[in-house]
């Protein structure tokens, strides 16, 4: 019942403790759990401290203080109904809650007249002068009696009284330690439960201790209440003996070995605690020590079974593009090896069975050693063709990759493997094998790194090594830059604060071999790069020098400079690169290099067989930005005092207008077989157009001899009159032979919300002609697209639809009209009569008119459709032939035909079934569509993937 009462005076308490100032005690230190509390009931006046501003918060609550506390408490809740006839604090209490404060208040006022009884039965039996001296003799003689005797003085009283604090002391304390106890082990068992490992003798161990602190939660009430009793037992003896009155049988009362069966009481109490302490100490190591540790496991489990054959001819064509990324796409886009690239049936008619599976193990170290040789983290890849179209007797398990990551002395390192696909680079002519366009090429090797950020210079050094070449069967390049065995070391050192120097060894055994050195240098604002590799043939006895002979092995290297002063910006350059560099031979680099006048258009500054420099500069002033540029270069044999110079220079200045939009001017001059360039002249040359690109890639039609203006609208500028949309207008007369070239596109670079739909529009129109009045060479191209799709609909089985379409016309010479055509339109229904079971049917057509017939198999274009530009507006055709600009040429044929297909598609989460029904036409004259059917093909798949 107490207790019940002490639940509900806390309840009113708090109630009442809205809404009212806090008073202040010098003796509550600010942060104390209690401080609001005690400040708030003072304010209330329910509780008033003592005279000297204290409020002894350590000191025993009696039962007459408890008396006057009640008492304020009940003239609150009667005041507050005499003043508004209502009572928040009374609302906010149950009528349970009321009747059983009631109750107790009744029976703690019961206890109080008890209490009264017993006071007015010591003042009626007042002690004589008599009686006062015998007591004060039994006070002597208590006083004299030895520490082993029962019975207690003042001061024995006084020490029991302090005993009893401590030991009250001590069992707050043991509860506030079981608490957090339990927190922690709370806490440790969330941990527990990602710990791999002896999980179930953990979760045991944790349960016990939870038993015992529970035990113990009980154990420090019990003494709680022992405590209690003893200071009620204390406090009315001091009073007897303060008062003269008669003492009663002091055997009552608590002796000494009361005391001491408590003091004993409360240290096995803390032994207690000190033993779960370590348990939970030992228990959190465990846990520690587990965790440092995580390991993983992932794979998958693939099977494929489907036919795919010709009902009708043979020849093979391009379905790939009519679905592009169906289950039936070989995935082969690029250009290279044109000759097999996207004919999907080409690889054969017949059964397709085919079974994978995967398998990775991982491992992570969360604390590594922090000296010495340590793993971070390593994980390892491994895969085995369960079955295929023969048969597998026994399968062979290939470990497909291995990645290592740690630390030597603090230091980074990692180790990689890689079956088909190594990738690395050493610098742009040497080893640089990480971005090849195209078909990717075989590697099979590991690569190494390691920085040692605590040693002089912070060397980094990587280690590459494996074979490389093409598979058996393999659609890929007949002559691969790296074939065989290589090896390669590299090691970078940083001498100076923004400087670096990296030296270079490469390898193709029985081959080629090569050596090198870049450096860069930053200088404020100024920054210097450069390198020299040199790569030759092995020859047998050649010695070492033989790398510092021109005229003995292969030499690329440039050096470029950069000064940026804030508004200005200035850079130069010097190059050399010879012509054995050629589709990366030289430099074994599978980054192929570009062929192209001074531009970069591939991942190599520079194309081969060239021997030059350039300067560039560049100024802003407000929305006004100016650039110039000088270039000039012969073949990398040539002499300086060649007549096969080659020079180019320009200027630009771009100005920003509002919204987006930006307007630049360009004047450029290219001058074949020249010596030094003039404003409008070439001394000792001849000035040309070089044909320009034709392409809005280049902006300002650099490299050719051209004047023009180019109006831009960018999609992602911060005040972009239309987000998203981009615009481009291009003006450009090239100069020597009174060209044309207008060029205008406009398209969304991301899809356009039209309510349910999203659309991503474009079109593109390009008019050319030679200044001839009706040439051969006039050309003009329009291009439209549009790609169309729409989120699940709130509809039965959530439908979604997509739609894509694009075309392109094209005149040349005023003659006949060639062109393409790309249709496509799907349905998918996303939740088929159960969540995750879809299915998805599609049609498809590509036509083509007039188009030449190309390098290749007849009907090139029209069976083989590489580089997919249908929906990129920066070129004029939808599929080229075999990838070009579309740049305008009298390529004019009379081919025509088309490819149909249907598609569909049943998923059930992995679980895929799906059909195909294609056709080629072929023969028709000047339009895409009838004709005769040359060839019709059929294609099914079941495949299911298991991921874990």
């Amino acid at each position: 019942m107490k207790k019940r009462l002490v639940v509900l005076l806390a309840g009113l308490l708090t109630v009442l403790s809205m809404g009212f100032g806090l008073a202040q005690f010098s003796d509550v230190p600010a942060g104390h759990w209690a401080k609001e509390a005690v400040e708030s009931l003072a304010a209330k006046g329910i509780i008033v401290g003592f005279p000297d501003g204290t409020y002894r918060g350590n000191e025993t609550l009696t039962r007459y203080q408890a008396a006057l506390i009640i008492y304020r408490l009940l003239q609150q809740i009667e005041e507050e109904l005499k003043a508004k006839g209502e009572s928040p604090t009374m609302e906010a209490m149950s009528s349970e809650d009321l009747e059983a404060l009631k109750n107790a208040v009744q029976e703690l006022a019961a206890e109080l007249a008890a209490l009264g009884v017993r006071v007015s039965a010591l003042e009626d039996s007042a002690a004589t002068k008599e009686d006062i001296a015998r007591l004060e003799a039994l006070i002597e003689e208590l006083k004299a009696q030895p520490a082993s005797e029962p019975g207690m003085d003042a001061a024995a009283l006084q020490d029991l009284a302090d005993r009893v604090e401590a030991a009250s002391i001590a069992a707050d304390t043991a509860l506030a330690q079981a608490q957090q106890l339990a927190e922690q082990l709370d806490a440790l068992a969330q941990d527990v439960e990602g710990v791999k490992g002896d999980l179930s003798a953990l979760g045991t161990q944790v349960e016990a201790n939870a038993q015992a602190i529970q035990a113990l939660n009980e154990l420090a009430v019990l003494l709680n209440q022992d405590v209690l009793a003893l200071q009620d037992r204390v406090t009315a003896l001091e009073k007897m003996v303060s008062g003269g009155a008669e003492l009663p049988d002091l055997e009552q009362f608590a002796s000494k070995e009361d005391v001491a069966a408590v003091q004993e009481f409360a240290a096995a109490l803390r032994s207690d605690l000190v033993g779960l302490s370590e348990k939970v100490s030992k228990l959190e190591s465990q846990v520690a020590e587990l965790s440092k540790v995580r390991y993983s496991i992932s794979g998958s489990l693939t099977a494929t079974a489907g036919l795919r054959y010709f009902t009708q001819g043979s020849t093979a064509f391009d379905w790939d593009r009519l679905f592009p990324g169906s289950v039936f796409s070989t995935g082969q886009t690029g250009t290279a090896s044109y000759a097999a690239s996207r004919v999907g049936l080409a690889e054969g008619a017949g059964n397709l069975f085919r079974g994978d599976a995967t398998l990775t193990l991982g491992v992570k170290n969360n604390a590594p050693a922090a000296s010495g040789v340590a793993v971070a983290e390593a994980s390892a890849t491994f895969g085995v063709r369960v079955y295929d179209t023969s048969l597998v007797s026994t399968p062979t398990v290939r470990l497909d990759g291995v990645a290592i990551k740690g630390q030597v002395d603090g230091q980074p390192f990692s180790v990689t493997y890689s079956r088909v696909a190594s990738k690395f680079k050493f610098n742009d002519y040497l080893l640089a094998n990480d971005a090849e366009g195209g078909v990717a090429h075989y590697r099979q090797g590991v690569v190494a790194t390691f920085s040692g950020t605590n040693l002089p210079f912070s060397p980094e050094v990587t280690l590459v090594g494996g074979v490389a070449g093409i598979p058996a069967g393999s659609p890929q390049d007949v002559a691969p830059a790296i074939n065989g065995n290589y090896f390669g070391i590299r090691t970078v050192v940083k001498p100076l604060q923004g400087a670096s120097l990296g030296l270079n060894y490469a390898l193709n055994v029985g081959i080629r071999s090569a050596i090198g050195a870049d450096a860069s240098l930053e200088l404020g604002p100024a920054k210097l790069s450069g390198l020299w590799v040199s790569s030759k043939t092995l020859l047998a006895g050649e010695p070492f020098t033989a790398y510092f002979d021109s005229n003995r092995s292969s030499w690329a290297y440039y050096g470029q400079a950069e000064v940026n002063l804030g508004p200005v910006n200035l850079s130069a350059n010097y190059r050399a690169v010879d012509t054995e560099y050629a589709d990366g031979q030289a430099s074994m680099s599978e980054n192929e290099d570009a062929n192209y006048y001074g531009e970069n258009i591939s991942t190599v500054p520079y194309g081969y067989n060239t021997r030059g420099f350039g300067v560039e500069a560049k100024a802003s002033v407000g929305p006004v930005g100016v650039e110039a540029y000088l270039d000039s270069k012969r073949g990398y044999n040539d002499a300086a005092n060649s007549a096969n110079n080659d020079i180019a220079f320009g200027l630009a200045a771009k100005v920003s207008l509002f919204r987006g939009f930006s307007l630049t001017g360009y004047f450029n001059r290219a001058c074949d077989n020249a010596t030094s360039p003039t404003a409008f002249t070439c001394t000792g040359g001849t000035q040309v157009d070089f044909g320009g690109s034709y392409d809005l890639r280049n902006a300002t039609q650099r490299y050719s001899s051209s004047v023009g203006a180019r109006l831009e609208h960018k999609a992602d500028a911060e005040d972009a009159l239309i987000k998203g949309l981009s615009v481009v207008a291009q003006y450009t007369r090239f100069t020597v032979n009174s060209h044309n070239d207008v060029q205008v596109a406009a398209f969304f670079a991301q899809p356009l919300a039209l309510g349910p739909v999203k659309a991503q529009p474009g079109f593109r129109f390009h008019y050319f002609d030679d200044g001839t009045g009706g040439g051969n060479l006039d050309y003009n191209a329009l291009k439209a697209g549009v790609r169309l799709s729409t989120d699940p609909l709130a509809l039965p089985f959530k439908p979604s639809l997509s739609a894509d379409a694009a075309y392109r016309s094209t005149r040349f010479g005023g003659g006949a009209r060639a062109g393409e055509v790309y249709g496509r339109a799907g349905l998918t229904l996303n939740e088929l009569f159960a969540p995750g079971l879809s299915f998805t049917v599609a049609g498809a057509i590509y036509g083509a008119w007039n188009v030449a017939q190309g390098s290749g198999a007849p009907n090139y274009l029209i069976t083989v459709g590489a580089g997919e530009n249908a929906f990129s507006y920066d070129r004029d055709r939808l599929f080229s032939n075999p990838g070009s600009v579309g740049a305008p040429t009298a390529s004019f044929g009379t081919n025509s035909g088309s490819i149909e297909g249907l598609y569909g598609e049943l998923k059930y989460y992995d679980l895929s079934v799906a059909g195909g029904y294609f056709r080629l036409r072929q023969g028709q004259t000047n339009s895409p569509f009838g004709g005769t059917v040359d060839t019709v093909a059929k294609a099914f798949r079941v495949s299911y993937t298991v991921k874990f």
